[in-house]
């Protein structure tokens, strides 16, 4: 089981003969954060945890990286994320692929408050949102 939304099987064979091989199946569970992992390219739009709670262990990002922008404000209309152990976190990135991050001040960001708006000044904002297993939250849109 992987609870950060990413799992990688590797095969490896020793060359010392052969098998049947294998046949492996997968099922998601995870209903939240639509288009996450994905590198938001549109001047204006929306991110959000889903419908509904949020549900445990979850990894969620998003990229936001709107062309020739010299800045990203991210507003929030909602926000409601278990304190202290589920967290948003917003960092400033020098392109879209965000190799390298800078961490925002405002971030990390948790608790039912609705946060005031965050800015990356290098036109690049990536915004992860993770929870653990001991509860959870309404979620948030920005």
């Amino acid at each position: 089981t992987s609870y950060t939304g990413v799992m990688k099987v590797t095969f490896t064979s020793d060359g010392s003969g052969t098998g049947d091989g294998f046949v492996a199946g997968y099922v998601t569970s995870n209903l939240n954060c639509p288009s996450s992992g994905s590198v938001l390219t549109s001047s204006s739009g929306s991110i959000t945890d889903g419908p509904g709670s949020y549900s445990n262990l979850l990894y969620c990002y998003w990229i936001i990286a709107p062309s020739g922008a010299s800045s990203v404000t991210l507003s929030f209309s909602s926000f409601s994320i278990q304190f202290f152990y589920d967290m948003m976190r917003l960092y400033s990135c020098p392109d879209s692929s965000c190799s390298s991050t800078t961490e925002l001040p405002e971030s990390p960001l948790s608790g039912s408050s609705i946060p005031g708006a965050v800015t990356s000044y290098t036109g690049v904002m990536k915004v992860t949102f993770t929870s653990d297993g001991s509860g959870t939250g309404d979620g948030f849109v920005a």
